[in-house]
């Protein structure tokens, strides 16, 4: 739900098809310019749901992707799925990543976030994207 607020803003940024990963197939993402992959960070890594997608993914030349997340930490956890991007042949133009609250010992991740300030900052940088 909270990567579903950050998509949408940035889907209304860049007047994009904003897509569930059930509602995907591999094929679909060919005729886009450029393709963004959110995902909330599920036991420190993207969605598993995520990689199949991209796995099953005919090599590209250059199609331009970026990755935004969601996590309660401030760890970035997509360095595994930019490498299965980038092996695909994605240009992979930058990263997103809206933090949650974090505590030592406790993550709490509906904090409050995303907030009107994390929307802000994800519809700013879509639009960043354009230029």
């Amino acid at each position: 739900m909270n990567t579903e607020k950050v998509a949408v803003a940035m889907g209304m940024e860049l007047s994009a098809d904003v897509k569930k990963r059930s509602e995907v197939k591999p094929g679909d993402l060919e005729k886009y310019d450029l393709i963004g992959f959110g995902s909330g960070i599920n036991g420190f890594n993207v969605h598993p749901e995520l990689f199949g997608l991209v796995e099953g993914m005919a090599e590209r030349h250059s199609q331009k992707a970026f990755v935004f997340t969601t996590c309660a930490s401030n760890r970035d956890w997509t360095k595994k799925f930019r490498s299965l991007l980038a092996g695909k042949g994605f240009a992979v133009a930058r990263e997103f990543h809206c933090p949650g609250l974090w505590t030592p010992l406790v993550f709490k991740v509906r904090s409050g976030h995303p907030d009107a300030n994390d929307i802000a900052s994800a519809r700013a940088f879509a639009k960043s994207l354009l230029h």
